[in-house]
């Protein structure tokens, strides 16, 4: 046992280099062996007018079978060196391209050779006016505080508008800008978020990239008022139970100052004539304005006409 223990770990340092060294002989060895490689090439458009712009989908790459040692594709394979296609003296409307080998960024006295190309030898665009129009951006909020706190349903954006560039079949269309979603999912104070664009059409960008939204959250407030029911016109002489409902005002602390409950009112609707309704049971709507971001409910919110 000793002396397989000792086979072992004696000059175990040693032996590790030798290992090593050993691995790094078999890889050398084996990455100069001639191999083919399916590689992606980034394109990049040049020389395209300031006063144009591609319209709808524009490529992002080409991919080609190339042949040559391990070592080359290896390289290449990390690199990605671009495509670079010259857009010089081309006007609105659709333009081709087709790639060769003489095209593709391989480095000069490599050898490497192209077997294929995996995609389309021809690069299809459509090249339209460059527009630039300003416009707003619209807020998306999703969830919802933590309990006992509320939002006022405001937002304050800066900047509020941004200028939008792209073709100009794309920005027909666009008459403002929504901004990515924002939870406000468990929040108890107020939020503060650099949001940018949920998705533009293609070819287009926002200048600037993105703004800064705030969203004000506040202490969750209640307020209660007892208010009569009162019969839609027409109906007069017939009477509800029960007579007077609650009707039960949510919202953030900074807003109810700005709440009248003495104007709300509620009343009870029917979809028929209003003598069908004796004996059943209606709904009631409510009448008066609310603060922005304050929310009420009737309790209960139906009764049986009498």
């Amino acid at each position: 046992m000793s002396l397989l223990r000792g086979l072992l770990f004696d000059n175990l340092g040693l032996k590790l280099v030798a290992l090593l060294l050993a691995v790094m002989v078999y890889l050398n060895v084996y990455t100069d062996r001639p191999a083919t490689m399916i590689v992606a090439f980034p394109l990049q458009f040049t020389d395209l007018s300031d006063s144009l712009a591609l319209a709808g989908p524009v490529p992002a790459q080409i991919r080609a079978e190339v042949r040559g040692t391990g070592k080359q594709l290896i390289r290449l394979r990390l690199t990605e060196p671009s495509v670079k296609v010259s857009l010089a003296g081309v006007g609105v409307g659709h333009f081709e391209r087709v790639i060769d080998m003489s095209d593709l960024p391989l480095p000069a006295g490599s050898k490497l050779q192209l077997e294929r190309m995996v995609t389309p030898r021809t690069i299809e665009l459509d090249v339209d006016h460059l527009v630039h129009k300003r416009v707003p951006v619209a807020v998306r909020v999703v969830g919802a505080p933590a309990p006992g706190s509320a939002w006022d349903g405001s937002a304050s954006v800066e900047p509020a508008t941004v200028l939008v560039s792209g073709p100009a079949r794309e920005m027909a269309t666009i008459d403002s800008v929504r901004l990515a979603a924002i939870s406000i999912s468990g929040r108890r104070d107020t939020l503060k978020a650099t949001v940018g664009p949920s998705r533009l059409e293609p070819g287009c960008i926002s200048e600037p990239a993105t703004v800064q939204v705030t969203l004000a959250i506040d202490v969750e407030a209640t307020r209660r008022t007892v208010v009569d029911v009162e019969s839609p016109r027409g109906a007069e002489d017939l009477t509800v139970s029960p007579a007077s409902v609650a009707v039960i005002v949510t919202g953030p602390r900074s807003r109810m100052s700005a709440l009248d409950l003495e104007a709300q009112r509620v009343h009870w609707t029917t979809p028929g004539p209003v003598t069908n309704a004796v004996g059943h049971r209606v709904a009631l709507h409510r009448v008066g304005v609310l603060p922005p971001g304050v929310h009420a409910r009737i309790e209960p919110d139906s009764v049986i006409v009498r």
